[in-house]
């Protein structure tokens, strides 16, 4: 598996935004960690999917790249948006546009918009995105995902991979109510992230392990699964479903360990840059998610969809 510094003309760490970080927001600490780490993402994806991936009976689960694009594959599904329509879909914290540019291939009609806070990744993001013919139909935008651009009523679907955890408070209640704001009535929303079980207090390794994947995500807290139907509920929406499919995530994630050893003896005797805090930390947290995965009565990796 080739690393980041391997491809050096596609994106370059020489180029990232002069951002004047100040780690007291967590805004700059989100925009830190993904400036820092983000081009080491090629070491888990080629297409820069920044998630974990579902497996289908059948798959290879030693193959990961067909894992992920099957939670981006997964995800639309639920949008339930037909394949030849002009519909307008959002990714909110789309990274790269990875996600994006997988749901520009099966909507070729589509009008796609990308948000991000990460000044870095609206920029490569735009130019995978131009390297893939797609500029005419997919842009991605410099913005926070709970106070967008975006005009109300106008997205006929809205999607959240593994982003969705870095909004405000157990129930994300921010994201959901922008979720709700833009979308058309009768548009539909999908969630896919790690979740709480529930509201009792984590203790011993389970605690600190929390505590450190959070730390490191640049997370405040996970989203509590059971906060977060009730809140759905309270904005209406309609045909609510929350899915449990942790066991479907298994496979990929047990690709961590392999992929975390092989990227740091790379980058240790061949690498040419500097092993930060944020790569280090980038490295630490899928392991912490391991540890995590285990306590099935605490955590838990969840689709939610529902349609407005």
């Amino acid at each position: 598996m080739e690393v980041f510094n391997a491809i050096p003309n596609v994106l370059s760490n020489d180029i990232i935004s002069t951002h004047n970080t100040n780690l007291n927001s967590k805004k700059d600490q989100i925009i830190s960690y993904y400036e820092g780490a983000g081009p080491d993402y090629f070491a888990w994806s080629k297409n820069y999917n920044m998630h974990f991936g579902y497996y289908e009976k059948g798959m290879n689960p030693f193959s990961l790249e067909p894992m992920l694009e099957r939670l981006n594959w997964e995800v639309l599904q639920r949008l339930d948006i037909e394949k030849n329509s002009q519909s307008h879909i959002a990714d909110f914290g789309c990274g790269l546009g990875a996600s994006l540019r997988y749901c520009a291939k099966q909507y070729p009609l589509a009008k796609l918009k990308g948000v991000t806070i990460v000044p870095w990744q609206v920029e490569q993001g735009n130019f995978l995105c131009s390297n893939s013919g797609l500029t005419d139909r997919l842009k991605i935008i410099e913005s926070d995902y709970t106070r967008t651009p975006i005009p109300s009523n106008s997205l006929d679907g809205v999607f959240a991979i593994e982003s969705g955890c870095y909004a405000n408070g157990g129930a994300k209640s921010d994201l959901l109510r922008e979720i709700h704001r833009v979308l058309k009535p009768g548009g539909k929303f999908v969630m896919a992230d790690g979740f709480l079980k529930h509201g009792k207090p984590l203790t011993g390794l389970l605690k600190l392990s929390y505590d450190k994947l959070c730390s490191s995500w640049a997370l405040t807290e996970l989203g509590n699964i059971q906060q977060v139907e009730k809140y759905l509920c309270t904005l209406n929406f309609t045909e609510l479903k929350v899915e449990d499919i942790s066991l479907r995530m298994a496979p990929s994630v047990a690709h961590v360990p392999f992929t975390v050893v092989t990227f740091l003896l790379k980058e240790l005797f061949a690498g040419k840059q500097k092993m930060t805090k944020e790569r280090w930390d980038n490295l630490k947290s899928p392991l912490l998610t391991m540890i995590l995965g285990l306590a099935r009565k605490d955590f838990g990796y969840f689709l939610v969809s529902g349609r407005k």
